[in-house]
Parts: structure tokens; C-alpha cells; sequence
């Protein structure tokens, strides 16, 4: 088994990633039973059942973080923090020439 897609399938799935996916999200939206989705879709009701299962496990653990949104977000702090220091130093030079000006 491994995690693709935030859902836990099987190397060896006879089924499309996003044939799961649809069919996850049709139990989700439907009020229909399971086993009633799972023999229109043509689908053991008991994968069914762990496809959402693993798709509620994911989405209750969170995204996965990617390193490199991860990068991204710390390179985008680190400019948000210098770009406050620089506004905040044009505002003093502001204040400091309009006082001067006043003189």
C-alpha cells in the first residue's frame, strides 16, 4: 500500500485514481447506501468503503506539507517581515521631514 493523492490505494489497483476519487466523492454527496453505490459502480462494497475511509483518515491528518510550498512560504515570511521594516522606517523619515518642513 502506499499514499498518493492523499488516499491509501494499492500498487496494483485495477481501478483509476480518479474513478476512486469520484466514487468517494459520490457516497459523500449521496444518500444513497454504500453497498447500493458500490454495485451500480461495479466495486466490492468493502474496497469502496476503504477508499472512503482512507479519504476521511487523510483529510482529517491535513495536507501533506511539500517542501517546497514550504520554501516558499518561509522566503515569502522573511520578505513580508523585511518589507514591514522598510515601510516602517519610511514612515519615521515621513514624519521626521514633515516636522522638519514645520520649522
Amino acid at each position: 500500500m502506499v499514499w498518493r493523492e492523499d488516499v491509501l490505494v494499492s500498487r496494483r489497483s485495477k481501478y483509476p485514481e480518479q474513478f476512486r476519487r469520484d466514487a468517494i466523492e459520490l457516497v459523500n454527496t449521496s444518500d444513497r447506501p454504500l453497498r447500493q453505490i458500490a454495485r451500480e459502480l461495479g466495486v466490492n462494497h468493502e474496497t469502496l468503503r476503504s477508499w472512503v475511509n482512507a479519504a476521511k483518515q487523510a483529510a482529517e491528518a491535513g495536507p501533506a506539507e511539500d517542501p517546497a510550498v514550504t520554501d516558499e512560504v518561509q522566503r515569502l515570511r522573511k520578505q513580508v517581515a523585511e518589507l514591514q521594516k522598510e515601510k516602517e522606517i519610511l514612515r519615521k523619515a515621513a514624519a521626521y521631514f514633515a516636522k522638519e518642513m514645520d520649522r
